[in-house]
């Protein structure tokens, strides 16, 4: 589906929902006006429909958009981490030691890398026995995944991933944002029903006490039973709303995870699964009423389903299906061949022991963050090399020339990452130590690492950027020091996927560290003098997605790539001057980038103008592109790095970071 078509289905469907709101409050309102006029009939034995209709209808207009307002101000704040706490969820620690959760967390690292989209918040419904998962939130950014505990009991490794794999193409395409902003208008218009449910939710926990004569617990049970019964017509309207935006969606995510997958059995026979519990496999959280629409299969069980029927996804899945659906069994979990972090490495525990190259991390101070390892592996398979070294404004020729010693990279693709894409994630991510990983899975050893890797490499000016990086962040400049190296000693091309874990651990630490966090990014000094191309690229990532954590939906990206020509120039002009086979194939890289996009060829930008501060600039107009334009430009970009048919480690990473500037997703370049 190309995105004009998309947009063109978003129109109607949004449409249809304000149709549907509409039509549920004036129902709502009839059955209220109803039921007060029988009340007042009742009391005074007179017929008066008018006077029950004017108090119904302020009294129900009121409590429906105060309730939407207010649980979208909730949703709003916390993004897909709120949705999830509020089904019950409760967030993995990607260090657990339960196999199952440990399993799921792999997983989703994989599929995220692989797509490079940043791993998103993972939560557990310990309390759900059947087979389950949602995305929720904003952006990619603030999304959230959710976990039945049943799924992770009863489904195996080939099926969840599946399952995340769904669920990644909601966050990919955009459905998490709309079906989040869904969430309010269903609370408020399904209110009623919602209250009878949390307050039969709550009655049925409760502790009973045989010898109390109190009726209390009647009263308060017929009052639950009389919201559920009233609130039948706003949750009929509330499960069309979901059906809207939700139904080919379901259809559209199935065929992404196959995609992403190449094995439609896997997302199918989970799917067999769910058929086989049947009614067993509805969610139980009281809130399930207004997010049943995010779920991978019906929250609610059958009549008016926010999703197509079972049968009907299965047989697009698997056309030679029988029919019959599959009782599921508990399964063992299996990270599978290749997967990260299995079982401990053989040359060394845990937190390291025996492993070669491991430096002591002295300082580490107490921040109310998680206690991070004190000894860490900084070892890495294959030659290690700094990501520091030399500034690439200045010494162009010196960067370009260092290389991976691979033979180049495949061209970048925009339609989701495939199998190759997931695989070439987990031979990576199997590469990086365990120990490593595990220091990156903490959120004081991640802000300390990549803190340490934006710090200036020049001696001249290092200490006094540590120095005063550490007063912003609460962190001894010593241990910042110490903790860069767990990734500049990695070998180059596990460089970046060590930042996309250490990004996940980043996004998990406070709100008011975030902020001192970007506080002390923005006061490293990034002069051309001693700033290269790296460390500048990993500054942009680090900013946006501080910046995106706390997006609200609201952010609006509708410029035209025509419209800005001069900042598709500036960074077309670094690229072209970035470009591996020197100086004589600048305006070549330019003029191929140029041609792709349409816009009017000229000479290169002079290196000396090209400053950081300018491609800042840039970048951040070319930020609020629309989705064409964002394609288009990430396409432009490309061309000037292949023209030359040589694609370096390096120039791989520029691309990605490019597109992440301009919130394209890219998957991960595949080498040829």
């Amino acid at each position: 589906m190309d995105f004009q078509t998309q947009q063109e289905q978003a129109n109607q469907n949004t449409f249809r929902l304000v149709v549907l709101l509409v039509s549920g409050v004036v129902a709502i309102i009839i059955v209220v006006s109803i039921l007060m006029t029988a009340l007042f009939y009742y009391g005074s034995g007179e017929f008066q429909p008018l006077s029950a209709m004017a108090v119904a209808a302020p009294l129900t207009t009121i409590g429906v958009v105060g309730a939407s307002l207010v649980k979208s101000s909730q949703i709003k704040g916390g993004g897909g981490s709120y949705v999830a706490t509020s089904m019950g969820g409760r967030p993995v620690d990607f260090n657990t030691l339960d196999p199952a959760e440990k399993q799921l967390s792999n997983v989703v690292e994989e599929i995220a890398i692989a797509s490079g989209m940043p791993v998103p918040a993972v939560f557990v419904l310990d309390e759900e026995p059947g087979i389950n998962a949602f995305a929720a939130g904003w952006t990619a950014d603030n999304a959230a995944i959710g976990v039945t505990r049943g799924a992770l009991q009863q489904l195996n490794r080939r099926e969840l991933q599946g399952v995340i794999a769904h669920e990644f193409s909601h966050i990919r395409n955009g459905d998490t944002r709309i079906k989040t902003r869904i969430i309010g208008w269903v609370f408020g218009i399904a209110i009623i029903t919602v209250l009878g449910r949390i307050l039969l939710h709550n009655l049925w926990w409760a502790p009973r006490r045989r010898d109390s004569k109190d009726n209390t617990a009647m009263v308060l049970l017929g009052a639950a039973i009389g919201l559920i019964v009233i609130g039948a017509v706003g949750t009929l309207f509330a499960r069309m709303i979901q059906a809207a935006v939700s139904r080919q969606r379901e259809y559209l995510a199935d065929a992404s995870a196959v995609q992403y997958t190449r094995d439609p059995s896997g997302i199918g026979e989970a799917l067999m699964k769910i058929g086989g519990m049947g009614s067993h496999n509805k969610v139980r959280a009281a809130h399930a009423t207004e997010a049943g629409h995010l779920f991978f299969s019906s929250a609610l069980g059958a009549g008016l389903a926010s999703h197509p029927p079972l049968k009907e996804r299965i047989r697009r899945l698997l056309p030679d299906w029988n029919g019959e659906f599959r009782a599921p069994e508990p399964v063992a979990a299996s990270q599978g061949a290749g997967a990260v972090a299995g079982a401990a490495p053989a040359d060394g525990d845990r937190w390291g022991g025996a492993l070669p190259g491991q430096v002591s991390i002295p300082g580490m101070p107490n921040l109310g963050l998680p206690v991070d390892p004190v000894i860490l592996a900084t070892g890495g398979a294959g030659a290690s090399s700094s990501a520091l070294a030399g500034p690439a404004g200045s010494d162009r020729e010196a960067v370009a020339g260092r290389r991976d010693g691979g033979n180049g990279f495949a061209a970048p693709t925009f339609g989701g990452p495939t199998d190759a894409h997931i695989e070439h994630a987990r031979t990576l991510l199997a590469r990086i130590p365990e120990s490593t990983q595990n220091y990156l899975h903490t959120r004081q050893g991640a802000v300390a690492a990549v803190i340490g890797l934006l710090v200036s490499p020049d001696p001249t000016l290092r200490p006094r950027q540590l120095d005063q990086a550490g007063k912003t962040i609460g962190m001894d400049p010593a241990y910042i020091d110490a903790a860069s190296r767990v990734i500049t000693d990695l070998h180059r091309s596990l460089q970046l996927p060590a930042i996309d874990i250490a990004l996940h651990s980043i996004r998990e630490t406070p709100y008011d560290y975030k902020i001192s966090l970007a506080e002390a990014i923005h006061a490293i000094e990034s002069s051309q003098s001693d700033q290269d191309l790296f460390r500048w690229t990993l500054r942009r990532v680090m900013l946006r997605h501080l910046e995106d954590q706390h997006d609200d939906g609201s952010a609006v990206h509708n410029r035209r790539l025509a419209d800005l020509g001069p900042e598709a120039d500036t960074v077309y002009g670094v690229i072209a001057w970035f470009n591996s086979s020197g100086s004589e194939q600048t305006q070549a890289a330019y003029e191929a980038a140029l041609s792709t996009v349409g816009l009017p060829i000229g000479p290169v930008p002079p290196i000396e103008q090209l400053t950081f501060d300018r491609l800042d600039e840039a970048l951040e107009q070319l930020s609020r592109l629309d989705q064409p334009g964002r394609e288009a430009f990430v396409a432009g970009a490309t061309a000037a790095v292949l023209h030359d048919r040589k694609t370096t480690v390096e120039e791989a990473e520029l691309i990605r970071v490019v597109a992440d500037a301009v919130r394209l997703p890219v998957p991960l370049l595949l080498p040829t």
